[in-house]
């Protein structure tokens, strides 16, 4: 004890010579939460008053100035991640171990509980996420906090642990902070010690200046306390000289060191993989001091390594589950441990795709984007399509557009006969047995033939393809539209339908009467045709009239009965019983009377008799 307390007091004067950081007027204040076991607030974090002076060793210069002669001006450490180059990824990506280790002198052993992973691909699976979403941190003086458990939800973390310091009474996170190369927060310069991964794929380890934080290009980054390990070397002793102290709550820096709890670790070996390291325990009665926990790591063969938030803050989740045990009650069963509401954490993720969606045009599959068709490259955004679509097209995401005329999954198949234009679905309208481009529809006719559709001959005095052969006959005269020959008996019909059709333009043009002469002779013809007939119709008619009117009428004579029958036939004389007289008078005919024999009849007819024969005289 003797010698913690003369080191206590060497570390106090030294501070008045510029050796450490300022120290705060407050450094024996513990800050009092519902949510945090009291009996292990020792390694709490930055002070509830938080007042850096800017002539500290809160300057990086004082920092190089501090360090061992054999580090130079180099203030940290790195080493490429063993994923950067290599492509390909190395499966597992993590491998997460349990184990128990007796660590200390032979009178002093204790056994103390490990947890810790194996990222294999850090560069493409490791991440700083803020707390419970992107903005947690908020701007530096308020903040979200919340448990390692809902963080991880962010990115479906297959590992978590707790990472960077906060203040307990705000919540703001603490340190400089950059997740997934979004500079999250600038702690203006404060020097702890940092984790980081930059986009070169170099693993930082150590402290860095304002500049540095800028012009490094990190990805991910956040602070811890104490550099643990430094080339393969325990670097506690070193820090102690360095670290600012407001940048935890526990009391004097040496204190804070030496104190056994739960610890938290990220390291890395010499194949640039990475290495999350949690001890279980609880301040002052079981875990490691910060010393122990470095030789321990230098036993996992890690060659820089630092220190992040510890004691209750100190959570282990894999999937989803604590699998450490924590040190703070839960607060709805005092009988449980539950993690405590922290601040920054450490994620082991699947591999991501860049973009993260493959420009939502595939699906990413272990870090690497399977684009959909016609879709192609890492992220998804360049169209190729079959053939280039043969020139004959444009490719887009539906495949080939292609041009007029043209068809097929490559645009490598012209429009079938009778058919043109855009996906050849209009019909072709060509006369003669003409083609039909199936590009615009338009119809190559035959030679001597014109017109939109083909249905015209050439034109007066043209002849031959497309009818553009000037006709060389003489006079003027035309020509056969097929061959141009002059010869008149090739001409009659065109000649014909040529005459006709210009006097129908002309007619139309000066507005004249058609010539119907032709039809008025037959008219008249007609009628005096017509008339003739009329005239023999009425001259017969009248002969026949005057024959009938003008013969002489001839007696009847009195013709005796034949037989003694009941009836008796007379005929009466006078009248012809000729058939051709008959027919030519055509309205008489032979008469007969029969009379019965009754005598009541007898003295009618005889009365009749007498009648008849003084109208014959």
């Amino acid at each position: 004890m003797t010698n913690r307390k003369l080191h206590e007091a060497i570390l106090f004067i030294s501070s008045f010579l510029s050796l450490s950081c300022t120290q705060n007027a407050q450094q024996d204040f513990h800050v009092k939460t519902a949510d945090v076991d009291m009996m292990d607030t020792i390694l709490e974090t930055y002070w509830a008053s938080h007042y850096l002076q800017r002539d500290g060793y809160d300057h990086h210069r004082n920092t190089r100035e501090c360090q061992q002669v054999k580090y130079g001006n180099m203030t940290s450490s790195t080493v490429v991640a063993r994923d950067f180059h290599d492509k390909d990824l190395q499966l597992p990506l993590m491998e997460s171990r349990y184990t128990f280790e007796d660590i200390g002198p032979f009178y002093n052993r204790k056994t103390v509980f490990i947890h810790y992973t194996v990222v294999n691909n850090p560069f493409r699976t490791l991440s700083v996420l803020e707390p419970l979403k992107q903005g947690g941190c908020q701007d530096g003086k308020t903040g979200d906090r919340a448990t390692v458990v809902k963080s991880a939800e962010q990115m479906k973390c297959m590992v978590a642990i707790n990472a960077g310091l906060f203040n307990t009474t705000s919540g703001s996170c603490l340190g400089n902070v950059v997740s997934n190369g979004r500079l999250v927060q600038d702690s203006g310069g404060i020097q702890n010690a940092h984790f980081g991964i930059k986009a070169n794929g170099e693993l930082f380890f150590g402290y860095l200046s304002e500049i540095d934080l800028i012009a490094d290009d990190f990805l991910q980054l956040v602070g811890g306390v104490i550099w643990l390990v430094r080339n393969g070397e325990v670097y506690v002793s070193d820090s102690l000289k360095i670290e600012c102290a407001d940048m935890q709550e526990t009391g004097s820096l040496e204190t804070f060191t030496n104190i056994v709890s739960a610890r938290t670790a990220v390291g890395v070996d010499k194949e640039g993989r990475v290495l999350l390291i949690q001890v279980d325990g609880k301040s002052f009665s079981r875990g490691v001091s910060l010393e122990e926990f470095a030789h321990l790591l230098l036993t996992y063969d890690i060659v820089d390594a630092i220190n992040l938030d510890g004691g209750g803050s100190s959570t282990y989740v894999i999937n989803g589950t604590v699998v450490n045990f924590p040190s703070d009650k839960c607060s709805d069963d005092s009988r449980f441990h539950c993690g405590r509401k922290v601040s920054t954490i450490l994620c082991v993720h699947d591999v991501e795709c860049v973009p993260t969606d493959c420009s939502g045009h595939g699906q990413c599959k272990m870090g690497r984007c399977e684009c959909d068709a016609p879709w192609i490259g890492t992220a998804c955004d360049t169209l190729q399509c079959i053939n280039n679509c043969s020139s004959q097209g444009s490719c887009t995401s539906d495949g080939c557009d292609c041009d007029a005329g043209w068809h097929g999954d490559d645009c490598n198949q012209s429009c079938s006969s009778g058919q043109y234009g855009k996906g050849c679905i209009h019909e072709c309208v060509c006369l003669h047995g003409a083609s039909c481009n199936p590009v615009d529809g338009t119809c190559d006719c035959p030679i001597g033939k014109t017109g939109a559709a083909c249905d015209q001959a050439c034109p007066f005095g043209y002849y031959g393809e497309h009818c553009k052969q000037l006709c060389l006959c003489q006079d003027g005269c035309p020509c056969h539209a097929v061959t141009g020959s002059c010869n008149f008996t090739d001409l009659d019909q065109d000649l014909f339908l040529a005459g006709q059709c210009y006097a129908k333009a002309t007619i139309k043009q000066r507005q004249l009467v058609p010539d119907q002469s032709e039809d008025y002779r037959l008219m008249q013809m007609g009628f005096a045709v017509l008339g003739l007939v009329a005239s023999i119709s009425a001259v017969l008619n009248i002969i026949l009239a005057y024959k009938l009117f003008t013969k002489p009428k001839q007696r009847m004579k009195y013709r005796p009965p034949q037989s003694s029958n009941s009836s008796h036939m007379f005929m009466f004389q006078g009248v012809s019983t000729s058939d051709d007289e008959l027919s030519s008078l055509s309205e008489y005919s032979k008469a007969e009377t029969t009379f019965t024999q009754s005598e009541r009849l007898k003295d009618k007819n005889t009365k009749d008799l007498d009648l008849f024969s003084k109208d014959n005289t």
